[in-house]
């Protein structure tokens, strides 16, 4: 198959679970809440993981930190979009209690990236404290899955719009995770 010139791979069962969202694409509201949530629980995990000491790691407290973070930053989210829809009555007042029930959940599932980026780290720096993984290499891991989830943000944004990612976004991601983990590498090898 050929598009302008260049010649695409067929797609598998698997290409289209990964790059398609079952239920098709996201309004663009919900895509940007969405999205939103992503970028805020990884950058915010990102902090806590390079904040992370030696002993931190070894006595189990960064892997509690990242859970910490990831916890109630997801219930803040929630709480102040929750607190923002029942502030402003006139933007619902239309909505029937079925209608703001499914808008409450709709809220919490725009929310899961945030519970999502600190859930991997959080693992990896346990084996730092289990003594799995030295402490030093628990953390450069930890920061290095969130680097790659940062870089994937194109990716992401092509997704819930219902778009498949083009071979130029893909690069453009693996350009910015090389770039965000040799950053995270400094910070960690600098810092300790």
């Amino acid at each position: 198959m050929t598009t302008r010139g260049t010649t695409r791979a067929p797609r598998t069962g698997l290409h289209r679970r990964l790059v398609a969202r079952r239920d098709g694409p996201l309004t663009a509201e919900r895509a940007s809440a969405r999205l939103s949530a992503y970028v805020y629980g990884n950058v915010l995990t990102l902090a806590a993981v390079a904040a992370a000491s030696q002993h931190a790691i070894e006595t189990g407290t960064a892997a509690l930190l990242v859970v910490g973070t990831t916890v109630t930053t997801f219930l803040a989210h929630v709480f102040a979009e929750f607190v923002a829809t029942s502030s402003i009555p006139e933007a619902s007042a239309h909505h029937t209690e079925s209608q703001r029930r499914s808008t409450a959940r709709t809220e919490f599932r725009d929310a899961v990236p945030i519970a999502s980026s600190g859930s991997l780290p959080a693992v990896i720096l346990a084996l730092g404290w289990l003594g799995v993984l030295p402490a030093w290499w628990a953390q450069l891991a930890a920061g290095v899955v969130i680097v790659v989830r940062i870089a994937m943000i194109r990716t992401v944004i092509e997704r819930v719009r219902g778009n498949a990612p083009s071979f130029r976004v893909l690069v453009g991601g693996l350009a910015t995770a090389a770039m965000a983990a040799a950053i995270v590498l400094l910070k960690v090898v600098v810092g300790h």
